[in-house]
């Protein structure tokens, strides 16, 4: 009883634990469950061209900006003969000897996300309210007041505050607007009346990425943060903008383009959409943010040692198979995990073509070991006899596959010789000492546990899910261990139950 006990808690908490890991991924990092699922991305391409003086050169432009709705990546620069570094959110290019037009390109990927998975604002800094003195102080209190009324929402406030300044007829917005400049501007304007109000607001300049386009120039937003979230007015209506198709490039009035040794300066925005696969999307945010599920996993590893734990990361899914088919089912087959190791060979080459080999293999290994037996040879003698003739075997179906054109002959070397070296010695015993009847269950065993591990393997949803979800092997141990804890009968053993059946 407390041996159940122990097993059932580790199962439990091997459940949890692999199953609460995954759904962290899918929901915080974004991470598909299923595979082909795509995130809708744009190419953001900043054009920066202006005249150099003809000495050196340095250029600085600042990048776009994550949001909560909105997350960057693939900052690159396509610049040559300009050194590009990073510094404090900007991009900067240095030159030497510089002349005439210039031109130069920063390049940016960026795709939504909702929630604060994108890299939320953090401590976000609002301008403070500016002082307006004289006549310009009864105007902005005016605008306020009314703005205010019985209005609590920090959106509604907001919005009337922009209507206000938007309607000719207004008086006081009138004389503020007349000396807009002494404030920053319009916008920086709006924003101030809004902080006077005790809207947190701030002034955005970025593109709207569904207005797919070449040539855009920057478009001046304020942002407004209220109790129900972030919400994106445009100043020119008054109406909110769609935040979740929105590049912030510009905040706060901080400068977007400074040049040194150069003049006519000019920054202009293409942007194309486009769909990219939902696990690079998340992988690269990972990444991006130093996400510590990202840096310390095989995402971390190079490309071909990631390709490799893709197949290794598959044998814990034949594991379980075999599992089921010999504890539940009750298969017999030559060897514990020599089907894994024969469908892992299957992936490589196909069904089809890799059972067929094997057969051929065994049968003539088969045949060469039977002569072996009238020699009476010593165990290792005899094993390493047989791995020499599976080694001349696989010789000879390769060079007469391809004097016949069947290139499949030539995957006979994905084989591994030595298991089935110890294949044929097996089979080669039982014949001896159990009789063909048995080598045949035990092959055929074989094969169809084999072929089955091989059509889970090959299974597009498996391969996505060890490897996107490698902690669900959790999952998969714990399953091992349930089936293993079991010690009724297999399916294949009722049958001695079967006259009982028949006696009712």
């Amino acid at each position: 009883m407390k041996q159940q006990i122990q097993i059932i808690a580790i199962v439990v908490v091997l459940i949890v634990v692999g199953v609460g890991a995954a759904v962290y991924k899918h929901v915080k990092l974004g991470f598909p469950f299923f595979p082909g699922d795509k995130e809708r991305a744009w190419t953001v391409e900043a054009t920066i061209s202006f005249v150099a003086d003809g000495g050196p050169v340095e250029v600085s432009v600042n990048r776009p900006d994550r949001s909560d709705t909105m997350v960057v990546l693939e900052k690159k620069s396509v610049t040559p003969g300009y050194v590009v570094s990073k510094k404090r959110g900007r991009a900067v290019w240095k030159g030497e000897d510089k002349h005439g037009p210039q031109k130069m390109f920063l390049r940016s990927t960026t795709y939504r996300r909702s929630g604060d998975e994108a890299a939320a604002h953090g401590k976000i800094k609002y301008p403070e309210a500016p002082v307006f003195n004289g006549p310009h102080e009864l105007a902005a209190d005016g605008i306020v007041s009314a703005a205010q009324g019985d209005n609590t929402s920090g959106e509604v406030v907001a919005r009337a505050i922009l209507k206000a300044l938007n309607d000719p007829m207004n008086n006081n917005a009138s004389l503020l607007l007349a000396d807009a400049d002494a404030y920053g501007g319009r916008v920086p304007l709006a924003c101030g009346l809004m902080a006077r109000a005790g809207v947190k607001a701030r002034t955005l300049k970025g593109l709207n990425l569904d207005e797919a386009k070449r040539k855009q120039k920057l478009k001046s937003y304020i942002e407004v943060e209220d109790g129900s979230g972030f919400k994106l007015f445009n100043p020119r209506t008054a109406e909110l903008e769609n935040r979740d198709a929105f590049l912030a490039w510009q905040q706060n009035g901080e400068s977007i383009l400074e040049i040194v040794g150069g003049s006519g300066g000019e920054i202009t925005f293409s942007v194309i959409a486009d769909e990219i696969a939902a696990q690079k999307a998340a992988v690269q945010h990972g990444k991006y943010t130093g996400h510590v599920l990202i840096d310390f996993s095989i995402y971390s590893l190079p490309i071909a040692q990631q390709n490799t734990f893709k197949l290794l990361l598959l044998i814990p899914i034949g594991a379980l198979i075999i599992v089921i088919l010999r504890n539940l089912v009750g298969i017999e087959t030559s060897g514990t995990f020599m089907p894994i190791l024969i469908a892992l060979v299957f992936l490589q080459v196909n069904l089809l073509a890799g059972l067929s080999l094997f057969v051929i293999i065994v049968g003539i290994g088969l045949i060469l070991r039977y002569y072996l037996t009238s020699l009476n040879l010593l165990l290792v003698p005899r094993i390493s006899a047989v791995l020499v003739f599976v080694i001349l075997i696989y010789v000879a179906v390769s060079v007469v596959s391809i004097r016949m054109g069947i290139e499949a002959g030539l995957m006979v070397t994905f084989f591994p010789m030595i298991i089935i070296a110890w294949t044929i010695e097996r089979m080669s015993v039982l014949w001896e000492e159990e009789g063909p009847k048995d080598v045949l269950i035990q092959g055929g065993g074989s094969l169809f546990s084999a072929s089955m591990v091989y059509l889970v393997m090959r299974n597009r949803v498996v391969g996505h899910l060890t490897y996107s979800f490698p902690e669900l092997l959790l999952v998969v141990l714990a399953a091992i261990i349930m089936i293993g804890s079991y010690s009724g009968y297999r399916l294949t053993e009722l049958r001695r139950f079967e006259p009982l059946a028949g006696g009712e």
